[in-house]
């Protein structure tokens, strides 16, 4: 877990590498290597991590173990080595998800292998030094439909119509054949692509139990809606990108990439996150108004990213890098906070 949260920060900082702000530093960091270290190193650590303890079987854990050396190998220049250890713990993904499956035969786990299906693919592209925008797609994949297969699993409480499941179904691998058609370099697949973005966070605004959970409070209020607008910025890009086309680079590219990454993905790590930590860790994290805080900063800043497109003010896309950028830090300094609060607390209370 700690390779992949210094994953994260090396993947925030060839951020800024990438958009000139800051220069490569000793270890391998430039600004190519973003991409890669936060969709591999992690959240393909994290969410591998997340299934072995979940599973709780030993083979399990060779899945975040080689991704996460792949990362370390990466980074230090052993890169043809490092590219068999990410392939290596793509497969074993593959493997734990498949298996996954296998014991409980659920539409929400067949999703969630499809995910690592796209990583695996997206992976094996990488490695082949295909451009990053003809694979990124497959990269996306992979913690979209992760998400969606994790929130159709919890949604069960909701009881969705048995066709409505299936529709949802249907998308989804709708979505993985025209990722596989944008390979054909025409524009039919983009736009279905891009409706096949709407459908699915529509569908989940629809039956997803944060509509319910809004009402609540402490951190199932606060959940629900990093949930929901999660889902909304996916519909924006999904509008956005059929107003402008295939982006291969430039700011309409970093403002699709980013309403996804950022406006969607991660929404939803700030919404699981206090129930992630105590599941890898046994830490819990108490809830405090302050978790608003960085949600603010996370969408109004990604805001003020995508507002560079239409303006043609670069500046403002630093300014929006730099409030992102400062969102995350700040959401995980105050999740540092709250558990060494508690368990300080804990400590305390607890007879000599």
């Amino acid at each position: 877990m700690l390779l992949a949260v210094g994953s994260l920060l090396l993947g925030l900082y060839t951020g800024l590498v990438r958009l000139g702000v800051l220069a490569p530093g000793n270890l391998q960091t430039n600004g190519m290597l973003h991409g890669p270290l936060m969709i591999n190193g992690f959240l393909g650590t994290l969410i591998s991590l997340e299934r072995a303890a979940a599973l709780r079987q030993h083979w399990t854990w060779s899945a975040p173990v080689l991704l996460a050396l792949s990362t370390v190998l990466i980074l230090s220049g052993i890169t043809t080595i490092g590219s068999f250890f990410l392939l290596a713990g793509t497969v074993m993904l593959v493997a734990v998800l498949s298996y996954v499956l296998r014991i409980d035969p659920a539409l929400y786990h067949l999703i969630m292998l499809l995910g690592a299906f796209c990583l695996l693919i997206g992976n094996v592209l990488f490695v082949m030094n295909y451009p990053l925008f003809e694979l990124v797609f497959w990269w996306v994949g992979f913690p979209v439909l992760t998400i969606f297969g994790e929130r159709l699993e919890l949604n069960r409480i909701m009881r969705p119509p048995m066709r409505a499941t299936q529709v949802f179904t249907g998308i989804i691998l709708l979505w993985m054949m025209m990722v596989a058609l944008l390979h054909l370099n025409t524009p039919a697949p983009w736009y279905g692509l891009m409706l096949l973005f709407i459908l699915p966070a529509a569908w989940m605004i629809r039956y997803d139990v944060a509509r319910k959970t809004i009402g609540s409070t402490g951190w199932t209020r606060f959940s629900a809606l990093c949930m929901l607008t999660g889902y909304f910025w996916l519909i924006i890009a999904g509008i956005y990108a059929s107003s402008v086309g295939q982006p291969v680079a430039g700011l309409p590219y970093d403002a699709l990439l980013h309403m996804i990454f950022i406006g969607f993905v991660f929404s939803m790590i700030f919404a699981h996150a206090a129930f992630i930590l105590p599941a890898l860790t046994g830490m819990e994290v108490p809830y405090s108004h302050y978790f608003y805080l960085p949600f603010a900063l996370l969408h109004g800043f990604l805001l003020v990213r995508v507002l560079t497109d239409f303006t043609g003010v670069p500046e403002l896309q630093q300014i929006g890098s730099y409030g992102n950028l400062a969102a995350i830090l700040i959401f995980m300094i105050g999740v540092l906070v709250q558990v060494t609060r508690a368990n300080l607390v804990n400590r305390a209370s607890s007879p000599a």
